[in-house]
């Protein structure tokens, strides 16, 4: 793939492949790749441009760029992805996090403000991206974070250990199942909600993340009409939900938890200026 093995060419040549894929951020993805090789971060890459690479080290590039070629996403080749400013190990087993779940976790941060005894719940933690950055960022008394699958536990309780946490508890459960009589302040989720339908048509890099946790039942609404139904009983007074929505069905979550004595619900839109985030409180 490489005449050239200076830095500069071997990255021209990447974009161009990238390019000629259909591969809209192949500038990014190239940078990214090569700058994970070297392990170097991007802004430095130009420093390094008349740098001979090895053969060996052309040859781990090409691998790279063959798979990102097929539109396996940059983070699971790296093994590595940023969110909230902090470093987070992924793979096959965990959703890669978004930018768009950052926002579910400033508007925590942001209504939790100057409490310190509040006890968060983080239902389908996955990579544990959310709960890590709560309990980096802010101040509570207790940050509990399940899942139902134990592989995704595994790079959860991984993944705090990358960020020096050690407060999180863990836990294996489906949903509500295995929390006895625990009771929290808020409860915060990203969970399933793509429908089988809409899965269809997901765009190609989105086929390398488990299925599991991107697909739900009932048309997407499986895991929002089990946490409307059964979350009040496990709120302290005045419990607040954030919810990550599926922004083609907000009117219909949106009554999910009307019709389930929550109150005050508020929708937060995205970058992009979508609906993306449900904020609401609940009657007890």
């Amino acid at each position: 793939m490489f005449k050239e093995p200076d830095v500069f060419s071997v990255l021209q040549t990447a974009k161009y492949f990238l390019k000629s894929k259909g591969l809209l951020e192949y500038k990014f993805d190239a940078e990214a790749l090569l700058s994970f090789l070297l392990q170097i971060k991007c802004s430095k890459l130009p420093f390094l441009y008349n740098q001979i690479l090895s053969i060996e080290q052309l040859r781990q590039f090409e691998r790279y760029i063959l798979r990102r070629s097929k539109r396996e996403p940059v983070a699971y080749i790296t093994g590595y992805t940023g969110f909230m400013g902090f470093e987070f190990k992924v793979n096959k087993k965990v959703l890669i996090p978004r930018p768009e779940t950052e926002l579910l976790v400033e508007a925590v941060l942001k209504m939790a403000k100057k409490q310190t005894e509040l006890k968060i719940l983080d239902l389908c933690t996955g990579s544990g991206c959310i709960a890590i950055s709560l309990a980096k960022i802010g101040e509570f008394k207790t940050i509990t974070a399940i899942d139902i699958d134990k592989f995704a536990l595994k790079v959860a309780k991984e993944n705090a250990k990358i960020n020096d946490i050690e407060s999180i508890n863990f836990i294996k459960s489906n949903l509500f199942t295995n929390l006895e009589e625990n009771k929290f302040d808020i409860i915060i989720s990203n969970p399933p909600y793509v429908s089988d339908e809409e899965y269809a048509f997901l765009e190609k890099d989105l086929m390398y993340e488990p299925k599991h946790a991107l697909v739900a039942k009932k048309d997407g609404l499986f895991f929002y009409t089990e946490i409307a139904k059964n979350a009040k009983k496990f709120f302290n007074n005045n419990g607040h939900i954030f919810l990550e929505l599926n922004s083609n069905k907000v009117n219909q979550i949106k009554q999910l938890f009307v019709g389930n004595n929550f109150e005050d619900i508020e929708i937060i839109k995205d970058y992009s200026g979508l609906s993306r985030i449900l904020k609401a409180k609940i009657l007890i």
